[in-house]
């Protein structure tokens, strides 16, 4: 069995402004980490870094970016070249809801920048560091979105299909390395998600988990070394039931549930 990474590693958290990125770095705060907390909002960032030197006695840097553009990007790829090892939560991401024809086109893009491209570009700036060192890891946040084709979230759902493809191949090629690799798969989970993405109706049917339930899993299985955590049973089933049913039927059936009201 796997140890957990150790505290000396330090951790470096997208979308660390609220929801499960904010959760990571408290618990990460708890196992002793120092912390690199990275969103557009300063304000909140500050306020969750304050309350986390108070109660951990740790190092916390707070370092605002937009991740969406390549400029925003820079500077974290820069630090994360230049130090280490890390261990790397990419959690920052959004979603959109609707006919794909109708939808801001910008807005799609920029989801794909971020959920892709901007998770991408900071998985290749940390890995290279961390496999010399033989430490580290990379938590990138996917989702169950990511085991089927979701018509009404069509550019979510397959953002998410590539995060999870994309880890599980790498967790596989750093086998033996020392550093570790892991695709978290939450399902519904009540954070500020719910509403960017439009979804607030689907939600109360859903058993969301909290962000507390879904980043202690994710720890457990990073702990395990293992490529892929779906917190939860109800989760689980989700996320494997699919494969089950012929894929025409099950985008019938998910562009009912989906589809806006």
């Amino acid at each position: 069995m796997s140890r957990p990474i150790p505290p000396s590693v330090a951790a470096l958290v997208t979308g660390a402004s609220s929801g499960i990125g904010a959760e990571f770095a408290r618990q990460l705060a708890a196992r002793g980490h120092d912390l690199t907390l990275v969103a557009r909002r300063v304000d909140r960032l500050q306020t969750l870094a304050k309350t986390l030197r108070r109660d951990h006695a740790i190092t916390v840097s707070v370092h605002p970016a937009d991740l969406e553009t390549a400029e925003g990007r820079a500077p974290v790829v820069a630090l994360l070249r230049t130090a280490g090892p890390w261990l790397l939560i990419n959690n920052a991401g959004f979603g959109s809801r609707g006919r794909f024809v109708d939808l801001d086109p910008d807005r799609e893009v920029a989801e794909v920048e971020l959920n892709v491209v901007a998770l991408h570009e900071l998985t290749t700036a940390v890995l290279a560091a961390n496999v010399a060192l033989g430490q580290g890891g990379v938590v990138n946040v996917a989702s169950t979105a990511a085991y089927q084709a979701i018509p009404y979230m069509a550019t979510y759902a397959a953002t998410k299909a590539f995060v999870l493809t994309f880890t599980e191949a790498i967790a596989h090629e750093l086998h033996g390395s020392g550093v570790r690799a892991m695709a978290l798969c939450p399902g519904p989970t009540r954070t500020e998600f719910v509403s960017v993405a439009g979804v607030e109706s689907l939600f109360d049917k859903s058993m969301p988990m909290t962000s507390a339930a879904v980043v202690r899993s994710a720890l457990r299985t990073l702990d395990r070394g293992h490529a892929i955590c779906v917190p939860g049973a109800h989760n689980l089933l989700l996320a494997q039931g699919p494969r089950l049913v012929p894929r025409s039927a099950l985008r019938r059936v998910i562009g009912t549930i989906f589809a806006p009201g």
